[in-house]
């Protein structure tokens, strides 16, 4: 059967910070899910626990008391709500969230490149494609080593433009070593976690990069890795990326409902 458009698991409401969009409400955020079919449609707003030091300025309001004002988040008979959050990981071991504090979402999507917060996720001395390729790959495989809750884990948008904004990211997707990176993807089969398709990723024009754009995805497939969708919304608009975008991007990767990733 083919791979189903009916979910978005990673989108934000006006909480985080880099939305503060009064019209992205979680009912705003269900009425679009429901406007498109969806069954699932999960909240990860931006988080940084306050259980956790070394958080950022931009990071340490965005505590779990601040982002649980979401909730409780609408019901519906059609679509399932989820309470989920986007944390943050700087390397080795140290992520945003403490693990003690893991039950209080459904879901949890992990970023391994955010790279343009310099000196607090990448050290301003990764300044190269090649660097950037290496430090992509070392970031996933200590995301792998950490102990989670994989069975609602999601690893978000690894070929994401903020990878390196300051160079030619499709080079560094180019670059990133097959060994390794095939190594981490057959690891995160085993685990369960999820892969993250990012229809921000899918912007028009992205067909002209095709090889570079879809290349972790292809051999994250072929190491038996399970896929869900997401918006990575922060505006109402961009809750329209799923549907529009994501079916040409599954039919390339020839995704099917064997390949799909559930929340539990």
């Amino acid at each position: 059967m083919a791979f189903p458009i009916d979910h978005d698991l990673h989108c934000h409401s006006q909480l985080s910070l880099c939305s503060r969009d009064p019209e992205q409400t979680p009912a705003a955020i269900l009425a679009r899910a429901k406007a498109h079919g969806y069954t699932v449609q999960c909240v990860t707003d931006h988080l940084w626990d306050s259980a956790v030091p070394g958080a950022s300025p931009w990071y340490a309001p965005q505590d779990i008391e601040y982002v649980r004002k979401s909730l409780p988040l609408p019901e519906d008979d059609q679509v399932r709500m989820v309470f989920g959050c986007e944390t943050e990981f700087l390397g080795g071991t140290h992520l945003g969230i403490a693990p003690e504090h893991y039950d209080l979402f459904d879901f949890i999507v992990i970023p391994p490149n955010h790279f343009h917060m310099v000196d607090f996720v990448r050290p301003a001395c990764y300044d190269t494609e090649e660097k950037i390729a290496g430090l992509l790959v070392e970031r996933l495989e200590e995301i792998s080593r950490l102990d989670l809750p994989w069975h609602k884990v999601g690893i978000a948008h690894m070929t994401c433009h903020l990878t390196f904004r300051e160079g030619d990211v499709y080079k560094v997707f180019r670059l990133v070593d097959e060994r390794r990176y095939r190594d981490v993807m057959r690891t995160f089969a085993r685990l369960g976690a999820g892969i993250e398709l990012n229809a921000s990723e899918f912007a028009p024009g992205w067909r002209e990069h095709e090889e570079d754009a879809l290349r972790l995805y292809r051999l994250a497939k072929e190491e038996g890795c399970r896929f869900y969708l997401a918006s990575d919304a922060h505006h109402p608009n961009a809750l329209e990326f799923v549907a529009e975008r994501m079916p040409e991007a599954v039919e390339l990767l020839g995704l099917t409902e064997e390949h799909l990733f559930r929340i539990p």
